[in-house]
Parts: structure tokens; C-alpha cells; sequence
């Protein structure tokens, strides 16, 4: 491990004056007090006193004396000057007098400073450790840190080298430990097979540690036998059988992370216990995330088979409905003629049968028998039709995947969720080799719906009485499928497919954390308080929607009236909104912005931005070593997150001579710098630079965010999507992913989510803002309609964020009410409906523990959602959080009704978030917009480039959007603040994409200047 991690610049800013210090600074750390000034003049001469003032604002301010006192700001030494009543000439030649280091051992007994020595350097060196086996920081963090710490302690800092090599040192004793522990896990037997991971097999072109961490692309029953194989083969090296507890998730997590990544040479040639260490981590990660790849495997195959099911029964449906419309008509025209007889006294219905062609009639009804369906049933037979599918891997399913269920129900609340569903798979697992004849008796039958029922216990025909395998077999399995969606069972200890409840804080737990959670979400733990006061809230929403529509106060609310529906009751009509007039100075103004833009090839955008914010330095080796000494790792970084963000693959990238442009170098820096953690940590700098920019700060405080979705079809075979007509073709396997994203009001992204599918969007908007991790923290965010259930409300209340989403056919909504005895005028009417406030103050406690959990991440909230849905029929948690969700989603839609200025915020971000889609669509061109990654972590890593990329085009365009507003300013023309707001940075007519890729600055831009603008043409 290098003992320098700090960069030549890193090293020349510590422990020195790296700016001017401004006023409040020189007013906070270089103001003499009476006793300052005392002790200063009892020095010897002008010279010393002024040298020993100078030193004691400078420990204040640096907490350490500089090699040479003088060298300090002017505006120091003025300032401390003037208050001696000194000229700051008087310092001259106090460097080289020894008296300075009197002076030091003065200031530091006498004001409480204390030397870097062997106590305070054993204290350090334990908090330092500590603090680096508990977490994975780089280097650079733990240094900050610190020094940081020092500096509160008033310890003096060390020298640089001191501090560097004491975290090199403690980070190399924490590595050792944490490798010699993972090592000592396996047995010697599991170690040799370990180790023997990395090797190439016979026979084969890969090793085995290649071959086991690629995840399954195969959505097939013969795809989901391969992923249970290799769940099994990973399962067998025994991590379920080793003690890890005592090294840090984290810890694992990294190293799993490097052997995931990293050529399986490179493993190989890790030193001493370090590489069975790493192999160590790698089995205990991979084994569960094994078996959810083959979880999600048989999700999508199963859901496979349903959709085929369901589309050769429409088909075959058409296809038979002349033959049933025929035959129907003639038993029509049987039942007519028997029915004019019956009516006639004497009429003879034998005779009349007689003259009929029965051949025929009993044909027709053969063809209605054939063809005519219960009214519950759907494609029951076409699924059974595909029974041989789901035989090929079920067995093995069952043999290897230990399923489970939620805690029982109450009694007298029937059979628990998920349970009648482990029954039957109990059931199919214990007649497999059994040959004898089953009593339906023993059959588990909760699971079956009706249709399903009558195929698996016929009762007519030569199999009336019998107990039908195939069709409870191909049942029960649809029904796992459900129930595994709806997170009614699982597997224990898996991520995606396990227990989403296990995380939740419970017992003493919960108690220890219930004071802290209450704290920091401003709740009380005593149920009814919060929701007294947000009943009230509603009261007074209520109140003056009334009132607007009565036009009390002269307060009248033109856009919204009461109409009646087709049958007589009252509903809201909302007039929508006009589109604002753009004003004839803002067209203007972004013309003459437009025309002043400089054309910039996207690379040397992503260059230039880097010089403002140090960005592309967040990009650190997958094995959380030091940044890379190689020549050039900027521009090799850059010439990545390019290609992945346009979509043009690496090739024209690469350039010959340019050993940072080698194709080989490109291949290997995305393999080991482009992940997940450096893209947060790089795109959160980007952000914490644009939210201080002025222009920036006109178009939003940071306050409001939306979420919503871009869509990206995926034409290659993966488990990693989704299939949706709508945005993803019509052909057969067509399907995609969608790319969630949450963006500030300021237009820039704070964090990405991809998704296979189109699934409902409101699982997942808490999980992307809970999981970013940028300066900014939106209080109110807002959705398409497709995001607001009221389970989405209820949580966001309890979080303590305001969610607005932008709603459709908002008149037709339900409104609740907390106030049975209320009156609310012309909408009383409206609001009938009750919100159960009891259920919401029984469930109290159990509501907070749950944001309590997410607030810690000990959830992860889209699959804890998901369960509380519970497929339409809520959990009791789901059910309260709804009640809650009624409460605060009337509340708002009565704040919609009635104000229009909260409907344009809600419009105009979601329209600011469409126009981030267009540009994000504009700069990933390449391979017709398509994404063509296999595995998940690929499609996370290449969207996530695109995301950042798109922040690097928008910071860039706010830097040089305020340039021409000064240089138009300093043409004597008028800007208003109003145009201002109104301007947009997603502009992308000036950069080059296409053809041209430099990665050379301009020198002027490399010299820390801006380019210059371009001359506008003259006005006509």
C-alpha cells in the first residue's frame, strides 16, 4: 500500500495560507484583545512583538506555526500591525531570529495549544484506526478528518509527511488484520478449492472465479437450471458455514467488489493473505447474490410463460369466435322454436324437436362446450399447455431455494399470506417420487382460484373424482411467482427477493433509536399529536378551497368550479393552466446567449469542468488503493465516461501514440475506475459547485426536486429488463429499462436509479432520495401521476417532505375527512368519505419505526413498499400508511384546487425535468439510443456516465451562460430578473458530438481562464 497519497498540490495548501484571508476571517482569528496586546508588547523591540502577534493569529487560523513566520499575507501583517500601532516593516528578518521559537513555546502554554508529541500521537493513531476498520474512507478523507480533529483539540498540526505516512502505516495494519481474519475462515480443504478459483480449467478458456461472477442473461427454464447451478456451485464453497462478523460489511463488501471486477490475473497475483482474502469476500457476497439472480431468473421466465399463455389464448379466442358465434346462433334459433311451442297450451315440444336436425344442434353446443370459457377463467389451459417448461426446473428450485413466509396472522384472520403458498410447495416436494394414486384430500388447495380448482379436482369425464399434478403444479407455481412479487414469501437472507421487513429496527433497537428518530423527523412518539395537527392543516385547506369557490374576500378562485357528473353528484372541473407569455426581451435574450456560446467538442467540456471542480479525482481504483500514478488517468478517465455516456463504444476513443488514449488502457480504467461509489462522488461534486454559482441560485434553491423516468430499449439477452409495448416495441422479446431520475430545481441531477421494466414508479422515488448523496436536500418533490398512491403520501408526511406530484383528472379524485362533524360549504358535499384516524394512532409506533428504518438504510425502500401493497391487498403497516397517505394527499389536492402558483412550480420542474430528458437523449446517440449491456452493473455504471455527463453539460453551460450575461450587461444593455429566471441550461446546440473527440485544452482554458465568447451578429 504507497505511503504518499497526497498530491504535489494537495501537500504545497497544507499548513499554509492558501488565500487572503477576508475580513470576518481577520477579524476572528488576528484580533488582539487587551490581553493579546500585553503579552505581545512584553517581547523585545517592534520587531518581536510584531513577530509574536503574527504567530499567534496564525496558529488561531492555521492551528500550526509556519517554517518561516513571514510568510504570511500582507493584509495580515497590516492588520496586526495597525492594532500594535506598528509599521508592518517592523516584521522584516523576524524568520531568521531565534526568538520566534520562544515565542511559540509562549503561545502554545499560554493558550492552550498543544504539541503534536507521543500522547496526542498514540491518541490519533487509535481514533484513525478505529475509524478506518469501521469504514472504507480513501486516504485523503481520513487525512482531512484528521486534521480536522486536531484542530478542534487545538493540537498543533505535524508536518505533512508525518500525518501522510501515519495513515499509510494504520490503513496498511487494518488491511492486514482485515485479510488475516477473512483468510483464517475457510478450512484448508475450502481454501485450496479457493484458490484454485483463479486458475483456468481444463478444457476450459476461462477460470472458474470468470465463468461464476457473470451473472445469468438466460431468461429460459433452461437459463434459470444454469443460474440454479451456479448458485450452487457458489454455494458450495461453504461461505454459509464461515464467521465473518468480525470484519466490517463494508470491508467485505470492497473487497468482493475488487474480485468482481478485476482480471482474474490480477487476483492471482495478490500477495499473501490478501488474495484468499479477497476470494473469501467474493464467496460469501456472490452466494446470496447467486440465488437472486435465480430468483429473478424464474420471475421473468415464469412471467415469460404467462404473457405467451395469455396471448396465444386472445388469439386463439379471435380466432374461434365465428365457429362460437355460429354455433350459438343455432342453439338461439333451437331455443326460440321450443320456446314459441311451450307458450301453446297443447304444443308439442318432441315433435317440434323432431322436425330439428339434432345432428347439428349437438354439434353447436360440442363447439360452445369446446370453445366457451368460464367467466373466471382467463389462460389457465394454455399454461398448463406448458407444463414440460416448468417440470425442467422446478425440482431443482425446490431442492435448492429454501422459500419462507411473514409471521402468522391473528387467529380468526384465516390462513397468513404466503403460507397457503410454502403448504403447497411442501406438498409438491413430497409426492415427487411417489407413484400411488393421490387422495384430493390431502391436497392443499387454499392457493387455487376456481378456474384453477376445477383442473386440478375434475369432476366430469373419465378423470371426475382424480387429483389432477400437472395443472397444481403449473398453480402452484403462478402463485409463487405472485407472492414472491408481492414479497409474501421469500428467500431468507437474500437482498432483493429476501425478507424486505428483516432490516426494520425492532426491540431494544427501536427503543434505544425511537427518541433520535423523533428528533430528527420533528415528531412526537405519543400517537395523535402529529395527526391532530395535520387534520388541522386539512381543516384549513378545506376552508379555503370553500371559500375561493364562494368568492368570500373577495378571494375568488376563477380556475376551478363544482359541475355535476352523469349521475347528479358534485365534482371539481380545473380549468388548465394558460401558458405563460414569453415576453419579448427573454426571446431576445436567449438569442443573443445562444450567439455568444463558445462551440466546444464534449471532451474538452468534461475537461474544462474538471479544471473548476476536481471532479474526475473521485475516480479511484476499484481495489481502494491511492489514485494511479500513470500519466495521463484524467484524460484515460475522461475518454470513458465519454464513450459510455454518447454510446459509441471505446474504439473512437483510442488514439494511436497517445499511451492515455491506448484502446488497452481505456478497456482497463473502465474496468477498475467506472463504478457506482465514483460516480455519486464525482457528480456530487459537479453539483456542489453549480448550486453556489449565482445563475444557478436564480433558478432554485435546491428545495424542489421531481423524479421521472427515460426509457432505454435493451436488445441484447438480459435478466436486467423489462418488457412494456408502450415504450419498448411490439416484437416478440422486446424489452428495456428505465432510468429514474431525480432532479433539482437547479437542473441538475442529484441521483439515478435503473429499472427493469416500467414498474410502478412510486416504489422507488423514496429509495432515490434517500440513497443521494449531494450537497443539496430537497424538502418537496414532485411526480407524474403515476407516482402518487397514497402510500407514497403517507410516507413522505412521515419523512418530513412535502410530495406535489402533477396530477390527471385531478376533478375526479377522492377527498377524505378527519372532522366528521365539519362543515365546509359548497364542497361539503365532496368530502364524505373518512380518513380512520384511529387505525393511523394505533399503528404509531410501528409507522415510525418503519421511517425510522429507512431513514438508517436498514430497508431498502422500493421492496419494502412493494410488500406493504401487497398486490392490492395492504399489510396492516400498508393500511395505516395509506390512511395517513388520505389524509395529507387531500390536503394537498385541496392546495391544488385552490392555488395556481403551487400547480405552475409542480409544471414547470416537471417540464424542466423533460428538457434534462432531451438533452440526456441528444448526447447518448450512439447505437440508436440503445443499451446494449447484458448485466445490471454495466447498465448502472454506463447510465450513471450519462447522468454525470449531462450535469458536466449543464454546469458548463451555466458558467459560460453568466459570462454573456455579463458580457451584454457590460454592453450597456438591461437584463431583468424575471428573463433571467426563465433561461434554462440544457442547451446543446455548441457542443460536438459527433466524429470529433479531443481531449486537448485550449492553453488559455488550461491556465485556469474561460474561453472567450463569440460576437453575437448585429442586430438588424
Amino acid at each position: 500500500m504507497p505511503v504518499s497519497f497526497l498530491t504535489t498540490e494537495q501537500r504545497s495548501r497544507y499548513g499554509v495560507f492558501n488565500a487572503v484571508p477576508d475580513i470576518a476571517q481577520l477579524g476572528a482569528f488576528f484580533h488582539l484583545d487587551a490581553d493579546d496586546r500585553r503579552r505581545a508588547m512584553a517581547a523585545n523591540g517592534a520587531r518581536n512583538q510584531l513577530g509574536w502577534s503574527v504567530q499567534l493569529g496564525t496558529a488561531r487560523f492555521l492551528n500550526c506555526f509556519l517554517d518561516n513566520p513571514e510568510d504570511v499575507p500582507t493584509a495580515v501583517v497590516d492588520y496586526v500591525a495597525e492594532q500594535l500601532g506598528l509599521q508592518a516593516s517592523d516584521l522584516k528578518g523576524y524568520g531568521q531570529k531565534e526568538a520566534r521559537w520562544d515565542h511559540q513555546e509562549q503561545i502554545r502554554t499560554g493558550y492552550g495549544f498543544t504539541a503534536f508529541a507521543g500522547e496526542q500521537w498514540f491518541a490519533l493513531a487509535c481514533w484513525l484506526y478505529k475509524r478506518a476498520w469501521t469504514t472504507g474512507e480513501r486516504p485523503i478523507v481520513l487525512f482531512d478528518l484528521a486534521t480536522h480533529r486536531l484542530v478542534e483539540a487545538k493540537i498543533l498540526l505535524p508536518g505533512v509527511t508525518t500525518l501522510e505516512r501515519m495513515i499509510a502505516a494504520l490503513r496498511e495494519r487494518v488491511a492486514a488484520r482485515q485479510y488475516a481474519l477473512l483468510a483464517a475462515a475457510p478450512s484448508p480443504n475450502q481454501a485450496v478449492v479457493l484458490e484454485n478459483l483463479v486458475k483456468v480449467e481444463q478444457g476450459r478458456r476461462v477460470s472458474r472465479l470468470d465463468r461464476l461472477r457473470k451473472s445469468p442473461t438466460d431468461v429460459s427454464g433452461t437459463g434459470l437450471v444454469k443460474a440454479l447451478d451456479r448458485h450452487v456451485e457458489l454455494r458450495d464453497l461453504g461461505a454459509a458455514g464461515w464467521d465473518l462478523s468480525a470484519v466490517p460489511p463494508g470491508k467485505i463488501a470492497a473487497l468482493a467488489r475488487f474480485a468482481h471486477a478485476a482480471r482474474a490475473q490480477a487476483v492471482a497475483e495478490l500477495a499473501g493473505d490478501r488474495k484468499l482474502a479477497t476470494l473469501v469476500a467474493f464467496a460469501a457476497t456472490m452466494a446470496p447474490q447467486s440465488a437472486d439472480d435465480a430468483v429473478e431468473v424464474f420471475d421473468l421466465a415464469v412471467g415469460d410463460l404467462l404473457r405467451t399463455s395469455a396471448f396465444k389464448a386472445n388469439k386463439e379466442r379471435m380466432r374461434t369466435l365465428k365457429d362460437l358465434d355460429t354455433a350459438a346462433i343455432v342453439l338461439r334459433e333451437v331455443w326460440l322454436k321450443i320456446r314459441s311451442v311451450a307458450e301453446i297450451p297443447d304444443g308439442d315440444i318432441r315433435a317440434a324437436l323432431d322436425e330439428m336436425d339434432l345432428a347439428a344442434i349437438g354439434a353447436a353446443a360440442d363447439v360452445i362446450g369446446d370453445i366457451a370459457r368460464e367467466p373466471d377463467e382467463d389462460f389457465q389451459e394454455e399454461l398448463l399447455a406448458r407444463y414440460a417448461t416448468i417440470r425442467r426446473f422446478l425440482p431443482k428450485l425446490l431442492k435448492h431455494l429454501d422459500f419462507n413466509a411473514g409471521a402468522d396472522q391473528a387467529p380468526g384472520q384465516g390462513v397468513p399470506h404466503g403460507h397457503e403458498v410454502l403448504a403447497a410447495l411442501d406438498f409438491l416436494k413430497a409426492i415427487e417420487r411417489r407413484r400411488t394414486d393421490i387422495d384430493p384430500s390431502e391436497v392443499p388447495a387454499d392457493l387455487l382460484s376456481s378456474a384453477w380448482h376445477r383442473r386440478v379436482f375434475p369432476k366430469r369425464g373419465e378423470l371426475a373424482g382424480t387429483f389432477n399434478r400437472h395443472a397444481y403444479t403449473v398453480a402452484a407455481v403462478e402463485r409463487l411467482r405472485e407472492s414472491l412479487r408481492r414479497h409474501e414469501v421469500f428467500v431468507p437472507g437474500l437482498r432483493k427477493w429476501g425478507d424486505p421487513t428483516a432490516g426494520l429496527l425492532k426491540g431494544a433497537e427501536w427503543d434505544k433509536a425511537r427518541p433520535r428518530v423523533c428528533d430528527e423527523l420533528n415528531l412526537s412518539p405519543q400517537p395523535g399529536t402529529d395527526v391532530e395537527r395535520w387534520a388541522g392543516t386539512l381543516d384549513f385547506a378545506y376552508r379555503q378551497l370553500a371559500a375561493g369557490l364562494s368568492g368570500e374576500d373577495d378571494g375568488r378562485n376563477d380556475w376551478v368550479r363544482l359541475a355535476k357528473d352523469e349521475g347528479g353528484k358534485d365534482h371539481l372541473v380545473l380549468t388548465g393552466l394558460d401558458r405563460l407569455d414569453e415576453p419579448a426581451s427573454l426571446t431576445t435574450l436567449r438569442a443573443d446567449i445562444d450567439a455568444r456560446m463558445p462551440i466546444v467538442d464534449l471532451p474538452e467540456a468534461l475537461l474544462e469542468v474538471h479544471s473548476w471542480t476536481g471532479c474526475l479525482d473521485h475516480f479511484t481504483h476499484v481495489s481502494g488503493d491511492a489514485p494511479s500514478r500513470k500519466q495521463g488517468m484524467i484524460t484515460s478517465i475522461a475518454a470513458v465516461l465519454v464513450s459510455q455516456a454518447m454510446n459509441v463504444g471505446m474504439r473512437p476513443m483510442a488514439a494511436e501514440g497517445e499511451p492515455a488514449l491506448a484502446l488497452d488502457r481505456l478497456y482497463w480504467v473502465e474496468q477498475n475506475y467506472l463504478r457506482a461509489a465514483t460516480l455519486t462522488a464525482a457528480n456530487a461534486a459537479l453539483v456542489e459547485f453549480h448550486s453556489g454559482l449565482e445563475l444557478a441560485q436564480a433558478w432554485g434553491g435546491g428545495e424542489l426536486a421531481s423524479a421521472d423516468g427515460l426509457r432505454f430499449v435493451v436488445p441484447v439477452k438480459t435478466i436486467n429488463a423489462g418488457p412494456n409495448t408502450k415504450y419498448f416495441g411490439k416484437e416478440k422479446g422486446a424489452k428495456g429499462v428505465t432510468y429514474y431520475n431525480f432532479t433539482s430545481d437547479q437542473f441538475t441531477s442529484l441521483h439515478g436509479i435503473v429499472i427493469p421494466g416500467t414498474p410502478k414508479d412510486w416504489y422507488y422515488i423514496l429509495e432515490g432520495l434517500l440513497d443521494q448523496e449531494t450537497s443539496l436536500k430537497p424538502t418537496e418533490i414532485t411526480s407524474d401521476t403515476a407516482g402518487a398512491s397514497e402510500i407514497a403520501f403517507g410516507i413522505f408526511r412521515l419523512l418530513g417532505w412535502q410530495f406535489s406530484p402533477r396530477l390527471a383528472d385531478v376533478g375526479s379524485a377522492t377527498l377524505f375527512r378527519a372532522d366528521a362533524a365539519a362543515h365546509y360549504g359548497s364542497i361539503d358535499a365532496l368530502v364524505r368519505s373518512r380518513v380512520n384516524i384511529k387505525l393511523i394512532n394505533d399503528s404509531w409506533d410501528d409507522l415510525l419505526r418503519v421511517a425510522g428504518s429507512l431513514l438508517t438504510g436498514a430497508v431498502k425502500a422500493s421492496e419494502l413498499f412493494r410488500y406493504f401493497a401487497g398486490g392490492g391487498t395492504p399489510t396492516p403497516i400498508g393500511r395505516a400508511l395509506m390512511e395517513l397517505g388520505k389524509l395529507d394527499r387531500s390536503t394537498y389536492l385541496a392546495s391544488y384546487y385552490d392555488d395556481e402558483l403551487l400547480r405552475r412550480r409542480v409544471n414547470t420542474q416537471l417540464n424542466r425535468q423533460e428538457s434534462r430528458h432531451t438533452l440526456a437523449r441528444k448526447i447518448f446517440h450512439g447505437q440508436k439510443g440503445e443499451l446494449r449491456q447484458k448485466y445490471k452493473e454495466g447498465q448502472e455504471d454506463q447510465l450513471g456516465a450519462l447522468g454525470f455527463i449531462t450535469n458536466v453539460c449543464i454546469l458548463w453551460n451555466t458558467v459560460y451562460t453568466a459570462r454573456a450575461l455579463e458580457a451584454i450587461r457590460a454592453e450597456g444593455k438591461k437584463i431583468s430578473a424575471t428573463d433571467i429566471a426563465r433561461l434554462s441550461p440544457l442547451g446543446f446546440e455548441h457542443f460536438n458530438m459527433l466524429g470529433r473527440y479531443s481531449f486537448t485544452l485550449p492553453e488559455l482554458v488550461r491556465d485556469g481562464q474561460l474561453r472567450p465568447l463569440r460576437t453575437p451578429p448585429p442586430a438588424e
